[in-house]
């Protein structure tokens, strides 16, 4: 997956934060997967993904939230903060307020 890189900055029950962050757009890994869609106009637009850490916090977006012909939101899978390397992909949701849909060390995204 191409690499991007976002600046974030957020406020979080600890205080602010931000970072420079580097990963995968949420949306490529998502369409490399290749949904499967009902028949009905714009199904796609039904599905929910949740995406949950190795510690059972999880975090729900919907596809039109991150789909490039809608919103667009660059939501990433991020391995990387300010040249950290994470030993597992972090979700990070630029644009919230408040950074709770960030979601550490990621095991599963599931797709509704």
């Amino acid at each position: 997956m191409p690499a991007i890189d976002i600046a974030v900055s957020q406020q979080t029950d600890r205080g602010p934060s931000q970072g420079k962050f580097r990963g995968a757009l949420l949306w490529s890994v998502v369409d490399k997967a290749g949904l499967l869609n009902g028949a009905e106009k714009n199904g796609y637009l039904r599905h929910t993904l949740l995406v949950r850490g190795s510690d059972g916090y999880a975090a729900a977006l919907s596809e039109g939230e991150i789909d490039p012909k809608l919103e667009g939101k660059q939501v990433i899978l991020a391995y990387q903060k300010d040249g950290a390397t994470f030993d597992r992909p972090r979700l990070v949701v630029p644009g919230d307020a408040h950074g709770a849909r960030g979601v550490h060390d990621v095991i599963t995204i599931e797709v509704k």
